[in-house]
């Protein structure tokens, strides 16, 4: 397995021995460093490795590079995007990529709390991005050949996505993202199923808005549950995400889609299909369950096979199975 620590460094754990694969210079500050990572799809036969990092030198951005698998270490290879936006205070910088089903690199991006990036089709700031393996916008983006439109675009009107995962029957894409922390109240946090094109209303809305302009999200919890990555294991969908103080136990509130909470707790939250099937994921209410972990640590409890790798809270780490 291969994991991703803020301050710059890639592990590699193995055979029950840690050791360093890999060092990259970041800026490492807030939720900013070295974040997401994500094997090329032919690995290990096309040796790459790609990672999401906070860069200071040159000007301070986010940007996706690649790195050549060389045995029990990585090099550096190419940048193959630059100019995702970051701040000095680290905040908002996104971070998750992941390999679609298509065969094309998706990108995470957040808005560096300048809200209005969001809605800015010249910026890569509060979006989703879909990219080749080279790093050049991928074919059928929706954006391609749009003036003043970044054509690496896949959506829009995002604050800080943390997680993506594609349902293994539909295909549908699943995305998790954090809420307003003061500037807009606090907590709706989300569970978005994203189309190409789509605009997920930041900050026109928050929550659900039920604006035929934007996308309402699939779940949303009021009071806030900060999540981090989320992955499809066994017919569920998990969601690992922070409370804090003890038992989280949601509950339906507020009608279809918003879920609320008590206490605290960190746990990995399933959410299971809904009636009718996998392809109903993204048009009903879904059935819930917590089950809880440790501070800083999810558990997903499953009864044979290996386990999702979920990642915690903003900025977190990243992991994914070598």
């Amino acid at each position: 397995m291969l994991i991703s620590e803020r301050p710059g460094r890639i592990r590699l754990f193995r055979g029950g021995r840690l050791s360093t694969y890999a060092e990259l210079p970041v800026y490492a500050r807030g939720e900013s460093g070295l974040l997401g990572l994500a094997l090329h799809p032919r690995f290990p036969e096309a040796p790459y490795v790609y990672a999401y990092r906070t860069v200071e030198e040159g000007g301070l951005r986010n940007q996706v590079v690649r790195l050549r698998h060389l045995g029990e270490r990585g090099v550096l290879e190419r940048v193959i995007l630059d100019g995702i936006p970051a701040r000095p205070h680290g905040l908002h910088s996104g971070g998750r990529i992941a390999f679609g089903p298509d065969g094309m690199l998706y990108v995470t991006t957040g808005e560096v709390y300048e809200r209005e990036l969001a809605q800015d089709l010249a910026s890569l700031g509060g979006k989703v991005l879909r990219l080749t393996l080279e790093g050049e916008p991928a074919p059928g983006n929706p954006f391609l050949g749009q003036k003043g439109a970044r054509p690496e675009i896949y959506s829009l009107g995002h604050r800080n996505p943390q997680g993506l995962a594609w349902h293994p029957v539909t295909g549908e894409l699943f995305l998790s993202e954090h809420g307003p922390s003061g500037e807009q109240g606090y907590g709706h946090d989300e569970v978005n199923v994203v189309v190409p094109g789509g605009n997920y209303g930041w900050p026109r809305v928050v929550g659900r808005g039920n604006d035929p302009r934007y996308r309402d999200p699939l779940y949303f919890w009021p009071q806030g549950f900060p999540p981090g990555n989320l992955a499809f294991f066994r017919g569920g969908l998990y969601l690992a995400g922070l409370r804090g103080g003890g038992p989280f136990a949601p509950g339906p509130r507020g009608g279809k889609g918003a879920l609320a909470g008590g206490g605290g707790g960190d746990g990995a939250f399933r959410f299971w299909p809904p009636a009718g099937g996998p392809g109903g994921a993204g048009r009903g209410p879904l059935r819930h369950h917590l089950q809880p972990g440790r501070a800083g640590k999810a558990k997903v409890r499953g009864r044979q096979g290996a386990s999702p790798g979920l990642s915690l809270g903003r900025g977190a780490p990243s992991a994914v199975p070598f």
